[in-house]
């Protein structure tokens, strides 16, 4: 037990100085992430209106579904982006699946409560896949933002901080999108979206191994 404890301690100090002297300590370095955070959400959505427009139910002044499908994603993000400040520092808190649970359930609630009959698969062939996509391409911008910030920081687990930092870009970049999605259904929101949420965490996963590796 001493060893074990031992090994953390020496863990947490080497990354408390690896990660000293980039920025001006945690506060700093949160600071850092919210911003750019805020920056990623704001590319994505120049992105996406400059790329797929605006969806019919913001043109037609449909704002329930839209509201949903934005709240739903930024809630998402909001956990993300605690999660990602806890892998980036060690030692500033424990990494809980809790954190994305505000999300989970209006997700779920919203699955479970709509009865507007649309489908599962969306109102065209290609709507799932599109919409994966579209989600990928607007998350691209902010994966790499946020791996650049994580940078700064000093994590211990790259691939698990490349995770997060891909799960909250894969959020950021969704909640965008929801302006020109055209699917509303509660079960093709709960399902798909996370799905590409989850694409994109796996992509920060694979490129954060190599560029968060000390």
């Amino acid at each position: 037990m001493v060893s074990t404890l031992n090994t953390n301690d020496l863990i947490g100090s080497l990354a408390r100085q690896a990660g000293s002297g980039r920025v001006a300590g945690p506060r700093g370095f949160n600071t850092v992430l919210i911003v750019a955070a805020l920056c990623s959400f704001t590319i994505s959505v120049a992105l996406v209106l400059a790329v797929f427009g605006v969806g019919p139910d913001f043109a037609a002044g449909h704002h329930a579904p839209l509201i949903y499908k934005i709240v739903s994603m930024l809630m998402l993000s909001a956990g993300g982006l605690l999660l990602a400040s806890r892998a980036a520092l060690p030692g500033s808190g424990r990494l809980t699946l809790m954190a994305l649970l505000p999300a989970a359930v209006l997700l779920a609630f919203r699955a479970a409560t709509d009865q507007s009959g649309l489908s599962v698969l969306g109102a065209e062939t290609i709507s799932v896949p599109g919409c994966i996509l579209a989600i990928l391409i607007a998350s691209v911008v902010p994966l790499t933002i946020l791996i650049g910030v994580l940078r700064l920081g000093a994590s211990t687990r790259p691939a698990l901080a490349g995770a997060i930092a891909g799960m909250l870009a894969g959020a950021l970049g969704a909640a965008a999108y929801s302006l020109a999605c055209k699917n509303d259904g509660g079960m093709f929101v709960a399902i798909w979206y996370p799905l590409a949420v989850l694409l994109v965490a796996a992509l920060g996963a694979v490129i954060a191994r190599r560029a968060l590796a000390w």
